[in-house]
């Protein structure tokens, strides 16, 4: 698998930049211009040389201006991706921090009901009054309502027989 980075794909946008900034000016240069003129048709002994273009030439500070404005444009996008990958990471991290958090949690819980489901037979033997009947249907039912096993353990031994009794008539 290849792994490509933020970084590959600025520098292949900033290529593209001054392949497209070089494009358009070769194709400013040559608009207006016939392809099919040839120099040896042309009588050019009464022409007289022009001065190299340079800074203070108009269309030279034009095109250094393209040029400025796509790099400063490639910088702005270049700073933007890197920002965006940042936040991108730190989201990542805390997405993945939560959902640990939340495994680590679930498996505390599960954990607890499977604690609770250990003790429940031994516990359910000792409620006084509990037929031998309710007490398999009990340990049968309670196991797949593991909020109802938990308030069955935290209530008081007075209580429980009654409990069980109300949680197999409604289940």
């Amino acid at each position: 698998m290849v792994n490509i980075t933020a970084a590959d794909i600025i520098k292949e946008i900033n290529a593209e930049d001054v392949a497209a900034t070089n494009t358009r000016e070769e194709r400013d240069d040559f608009h207006g211009s016939e392809a099919d003129v040839s120099l040896d048709d042309m009588d050019l002994s009464a022409t007289q040389p022009q001065p190299v273009r340079n800074e203070g030439d108009p269309t030279f500070s034009k095109k250094k201006k393209k040029i400025s404005d796509a790099s400063d444009f490639s910088t702005l996008f270049n700073d933007a991706a890197t920002l965006l990958a940042e936040n991108i990471r730190t989201v990542g991290l805390d997405i993945s921090k939560s959902i640990a958090s939340e495994v680590l949690i679930q498996q505390k819980s599960e954990m607890t009901i499977q604690e609770s489901a250990l003790k429940l037979y031994p516990t359910l033997c000792e409620v006084e009054g509990l037929t031998e009947d309710e007490r398999y249907q009990a340990l049968s039912k309670i196991p797949d309502h593991p909020t109802q096993m938990l308030i069955f353990f935290s209530l008081p031994s007075a209580v429980r027989l009654e409990w069980v009794r109300r949680f197999l008539a409604n289940h």
